[in-house]
């Protein structure tokens, strides 16, 4: 059994994973989006205001930031259930965004189960899985 010490080493461990990802993404992101970072991408928010995510994960608003946590650890519990298959992994992340994202007309195309995505968006999920798999194998 876990000392109470180790569990707060193992929690701030795993935090720092999951934080760590959710900036790697967003900045994965960002560039695939934009390559140039002057294209603006505005979303509404939970605080009824609207605002452009194509900007640095510090300055996201926070239910941007929020999201991309809850990204990482999705990918965080596909890595440690699905350590050598990353299709496994990647259709786990998948099934995870689906629950934190209702079907709406802007994602219709990706709510559907993950074999029947296209292999462009099953790379999305791909690439979820492999960031956090390179930040688990750092400790």
């Amino acid at each position: 059994m876990k000392t109470i010490k180790q569990f707060i080493i193992s929690e701030s461990v795993r935090v720092g994973k999951v934080q760590q990802f959710a900036a790697k993404a967003h900045d994965a992101w960002r560039k695939n989006f934009d390559p140039s970072g002057t294209k603006e991408r505005i979303k509404k928010n939970s605080d009824g205001t609207e605002g452009n995510i194509n900007v640095p994960f510090n300055k996201l608003h926070p239910d941007w930031k929020k999201e991309n946590i809850a990204a990482g650890h999705a990918a965080l519990a596909a890595v440690k259930k699905h350590p050598k298959d990353i299709e496994k992994a990647a259709e786990h992340v998948h099934n995870e965004w689906m629950k934190r994202n209702p079907k709406a007309e802007h994602n219709a195309d990706q709510h559907k189960p993950y074999s029947e995505l296209s292999d462009a968006e099953k790379e999305k999920d791909r690439v979820h899985v492999r960031t956090m798999q390179s930040l688990h194998q750092q400790g």
